[in-house]
């Protein structure tokens, strides 16, 4: 722990880096002597809590930390290219179908739904197109029909 700086400590970043030379820290081992009182005093729970870390005591049990979807996608590529409308309402209801089973295993919601199409790569004899486009929900939901009805709003706005 003497040769490691404090900035290559997991969680502190560049301002508690400094905040911590300022308290003379030039090393984990420095950071992990210091008084608790004072580190809270300057640096919150948070660096309380890491200088117990360093210390070797569990701060957070397992059940306080939970780790939060940031994003759900289903995506699908079709083995030929779609050119009518109800086809692609068809797949993008699918989607949206699976998008609520996804969420609501989570137990999560959504609050806004992308729809999103692009033709072939690999056809370059054809003009190449990307379209996305938001929908945004009043509230979040993983209720199927809102999501079905959502990113068809989307295919219709494309």
């Amino acid at each position: 722990m003497a040769r490691i700086p404090p900035e290559d400590i997991w969680g502190v970043g560049p301002a508690n880096a400094r905040k911590l030379g300022a308290l003379g820290c030039e090393s984990a081992a420095d950071v992990r002597d210091l008084d608790t009182r004072l580190v809270r005093k300057a640096w919150t729970v948070v660096g309380e809590r890491l200088v117990r870390e360093l210390r070797g005591e569990a701060c957070l049990d397992r059940e306080e930390v939970v780790a939060t979807r940031k994003g759900c996608a289903v995506t699908r590529s079709f083995s030929d290219r779609v050119e009518d409308c109800a086809t692609m309402e068809q797949a993008v209801a699918a989607h949206a179908t699976r998008l609520g089973e996804k969420l609501r295993r989570e137990g999560l919601g959504t609050d806004h739904v992308t729809v999103f199409f692009h033709t072939s790569e690999h056809d370059r004899t054809r003009p190449q197109r990307t379209v996305s486009t938001v929908v945004t929900l009043p509230e979040a939901s993983n209720d199927t029909l809102v999501l079905v009805k959502a990113a068809l709003h989307g295919v219709r706005k494309t």
